[in-house]
């Protein structure tokens, strides 16, 4: 079966940490995919421990309450082994062993992590039962029974430490070219641990039961269980070819197996957008550690592709919003503008003797129109063919279709060669990421000696009124343009300019500001 579906998130290795992750995830409303080999470390195990509300649960039954509890949120789980993993983030390819391929916008790797034993014959068999590693996942269990410590790093003295709290006898085995050092030996012998020397020849067992070791010289140690420091290494070879290597992990300069390295609050691996989480990651993790890295790690990524896709309704808002087919289309359709003057040019223009005025962003004439009938031969400027054409037809119904010519013009690369008027007019346009200055500079040069620039746009105040959330970046103060008018230019405004409106939505009159910028030409 190929097939490329695309994913928010595939998950790889179907354990508590992934499936925790996973949680998080479908809980958010995220398209996720659990890849899972169906070989989970603890699966010897017949219980796990201190998982409050879980305990002494069977891990396998575990995983399957947690299978169900995962699907319940839209996740989908499939028995089978990933083998290659290529592409970026937001385009991930994950190859199966079945043969299955899917897209991915992130991966989150928390599988493959298996335990390397002792060479001990007969230790890896009993693995898990009763050849243990972890004094708080199993050492209740066989409180007060016999108990063995292999001590195979320098490390083992720690172990033995714990379990003695657990049993009056702990007898701790070192191996040939093993020295624990001399305090902790000392510290050991102090609370009633014993020692024997020589790397052990086999586990011995009677049927399906344990019997013991058989020691160095022969003699058989007999035991109700055995502790043994294992190495968790990390088999993900699918991760090579992205640049991704397991790291040693050492305590104490002594190895114990080999970890993803990762960010530690996020999970983030060296590859943006793929992530690792629980025994991947740090071998000392216990089950319920491995679940809470999971669900963690899963809502960091969950947050990540929120601002991703954030970011990309930006994109595609500006790439709508300040493009001519979005404009082409809002003006083929019903009216968009009241079609009156705005309050700004009202205010200003009758205190200049009309000539010739040029009206940036005319969208359906309300502006133009009115200038028009005040006596001023206008041009009036658009990048929409449409928005031109109900100029057109506007001012033929006003009787002043004679004053007004019709350009189209992007104003973002306007170009007055040499052309000028005696008033500059534009009012609410704008442009994001602080563009504004230089279409002011391209304005004022285009304003004829002894004229006149306005600038009116949507001050940044009125993000607190909730009309124009979202356009943060496209608003300016008239204080931002300063920079763009020419030397010798006469301020006559450059303030913040209260009115009032009517919310769209309520019809309630709320306070708004305009940013107002008007500046003089010597003649």
């Amino acid at each position: 079966m190929e097939t490329n579906e695309m994913y928010d998130v595939v998950v790889v290795g179907g354990g508590v940490a992934g499936l925790s992750g996973a949680m998080a995830l479908g809980r958010s409303r995220r398209s996720v995919l659990v890849i899972d080999a169906g070989e989970p470390r603890n699966a010897p195990a017949g219980h796990a421990h201190n998982y409050l509300g879980r305990e002494g649960v069977d891990p396998l039954e575990l995983l399957e309450v947690g299978r169900a509890e995962v699907a319940s949120y839209g996740v989908e789980v499939l028995a089978d082994r990933v083998v290659g993993l290529s592409g970026e983030v937001d385009d991930f390819l994950v190859t199966t062993d079945g043969g299955r391929r899917v897209r991915a916008r992130r991966v989150l790797v928390t599988g493959g992590v298996v335990d390397e034993l002792p060479d001990v014959p007969g230790l890896a068999e009993r693995w898990g039962k009763d050849v243990l590693h972890c004094p708080y996942c199993h050492g209740w269990e066989v409180r007060d029974g016999a108990i063995a410590v292999l001590a195979t790093t320098p490390m083992a003295g720690h172990q033995a430490l714990l379990f003695r709290q657990l049993s009056d006898d702990v007898v701790v085995v070192v191996h040939d070219g093993v020295e624990l050092p001399d305090e902790e030996m000392e510290k050991l012998g102090a609370i009633g641990v014993r020692f024997a020397h020589g790397t052990p020849q086999e586990v011995v067992v009677d049927g399906d039961a344990l019997v013991g070791l058989r020691l160095a010289d022969g003699s058989v140690l007999e035991r109700d269980a055995i502790v043994v420091a294992s190495k968790p290494h990390v088999r993900a070879d699918f991760l090579g070819p992205m640049g991704i290597e397991p790291k040693p992990f050492e305590m104490n300069g002594t190895a114990f197996g080999s970890v993803i390295e990762v960010e530690p609050n996020t999970g983030a691996t060296s590859v943006p957008g793929i992530f690792a989480a629980g025994n991947a990651t740090d071998v000392a993790m216990i089950l319920v550690a491995s679940a809470a890295h999971g669900t963690r790690v899963g809502a960091w990524i969950n947050a990540e592709l929120a601002s991703a896709d954030a970011m990309r309704a930006v994109q595609a808002r500006r790439d709508g919003f300040f493009e001519r087919p979005a404009w082409e289309e809002r003006y083929s359709g019903d009216r968009v503008w009241s079609g009156r003057v705005n309050v700004q040019l009202a205010a200003e223009a009758p205190s200049l003797t009309p000539g010739r005025a040029i009206d940036i962003g005319c969208g359906e004439g309300g502006d133009a129109i009115w200038l028009a009938q005040q006596g001023w031969e206008v041009t009036a400027v658009d990048f929409a063919d449409a928005a031109l054409a109900r100029v057109s037809e506007h001012a033929a119904e006003a009787g002043v279709a004679e004053r007004i010519e019709t350009r189209r013009v992007d104003v973002r690369t306007f170009d007055a060669a040499g052309e000028t008027w005696d008033l500059v007019t534009s009012h609410f346009f704008h442009l994001p990421d602080g563009r504004m200055p230089d279409v002011v500079r391209r304005l004022a040069a285009a304003v004829a000696p002894g004229g006149t620039l306005l600038v009116v746009g949507h001050h940044p105040e009125d993000l607190k009124t909730g009309l124009r959330h979202g356009h943060t970046s496209f608003m300016f103060t008239a204080e931002e343009l300063l920079p763009a008018v020419p030397d010798g230019f006469v301020i006559e405004v450059c303030e913040s300019r209260p009115r009032t409106q009517l919310h769209p939505h309520t019809g309630e009159e709320i306070a708004v500001a305009d940013a107002v910028l008007m500046v003089r030409r010597p003649a």
